[in-house]
């Protein structure tokens, strides 16, 4: 009996390796540029390392500055025969560290950002607000009430908003009796401003208040890998401003800004137009369970209440000027702090 065993021919199986097609895509952009620096700053010395409170972005816009302005003198470094000898490369990883900083910075902010039901809140606590104020606003032209008895607002940020969400709802409760049937302000309104007024109290944390006991280990490495990344950028602008120290001396604040410079001569009123605009990216700057930072808005009401004072004084009556020639407008103010001793 012969042998009927019959086996059905079936293709074989390939299996695809990692491909460029199938495998993760490569880091580009700002990442790319912290998978270059990313070894160099697990190396980092701790005792070398700090905590990096500021701007990354403009960090970022002033190393690209600084770099620009030494790369742009090459020719000058390259003519000069006793002049010291500029590594360009080295010029221009300063530049590629600071947009490391920016990519981490971002990560380190996504994670200890409050959540997105908290902004939420935030928002719609700024809606409450503009709602009772434009009530209001409404009694006093009808001469129900006295423009006197408004709250004055208590700043700018999240913290500020709760504080209005009471004190308009208060407001509300206060002179019911007189604004009963003048105003369409319901009390289920009043009572919302209050509640969710009193809830974003309890859970913002202004600057300066105990910070929490412990932070999520995702938390830790975040702000670990942002403050490291921040001692290679310093490093690596130092060699920036030396070469520019030896290109300029003395003078090279006027072509090379310092890392943490930062412009000051922007308006209030146009911060303040910026500000309403864009509601949701003042929430993700201010907006933080771990460390959330009110004072700088109080600071500023606080100017602002200092200026209205001052605008009520009675000027000194001055000369009246012939009309003269046009004059060139001042330069802008920049804020620069001092330069690290190795940066010159």
């Amino acid at each position: 009996m012969g042998n009927n065993t019959h086996t059905s021919w079936r293709p074989a199986v390939t299996i695809a390796g990692a491909t460029t097609s199938n495998g993760p895509p490569a880091a580009a952009g700002f990442e790319a540029s912290w998978e270059r620096f990313r070894a160099e700053v697990a190396a980092i010395d701790p005792r070398d390392v700090k905590t990096f409170p500021y701007n990354a972005s403009v960090v970022l816009h002033n190393v690209q500055a600084g770099v620009a302005a030494v790369t742009a003198e090459r020719p000058w470094f390259e003519a000069q025969p006793d002049a010291p000898r500029v590594d360009f490369a080295r010029v221009a990883e300063a530049a590629t560290a600071a947009e490391a900083l920016v990519f981490v910075a971002g990560q380190a902010a996504a994670v200890g950002r409050a959540s997105p039901s908290l902004r939420k809140r935030v928002v719609h606590a700024r809606a409450l607000v503009r709602t009772l104020k434009s009530g209001a606003t409404a009694l006093v032209e009808a001469g129900v009430l006295a423009a006197d008895e408004l709250p004055r607002g208590a700043g700018r940020g999240p913290l500020a908003t709760a504080r209005d969400c009471l004190a308009y709802a208060s407001l509300f409760r206060g002179k019911h009796a007189k604004t009963r049937g003048a105003t369409a302000v319901k009390a289920e309104l009043v009572t919302e401003a209050a509640t969710l007024g009193s809830e974003l109290l309890r859970e913002l944390k202004p600057k300066g208040a105990v910070k929490r006991a412990a932070r999520s280990e995702a938390e830790r490495a975040a702000s670990d890998a942002r403050d490291r990344m921040a001692v290679v950028v310093a490093g690596r602008y130092a060699y920036v401003e030396r070469a520019a120290g030896w290109r300029w001396g003395r003078a090279l604040d006027a072509s090379v800004p310092a890392m943490l410079s930062r412009d000051t001569s922007r308006s209030r009123s146009t911060d303040d137009a910026e500000e309403e605009e864009d509601d949701l990216d003042e929430l993700d700057e201010d907006i933080d369970p771990l460390d959330t930072d009110d004072d700088a808005a109080e600071a500023e009401a606080t100017d602002d209440e200092a200026a209205d004072d001052e605008a009520v004084e009675e000027p000194a009556p001055v000369a009246a000027k012939k009309p003269g020639p046009k004059q060139a407008a001042p330069p802008k103010a920049t804020k620069t702090p001092k330069r690290a001793a190795s940066g010159r």
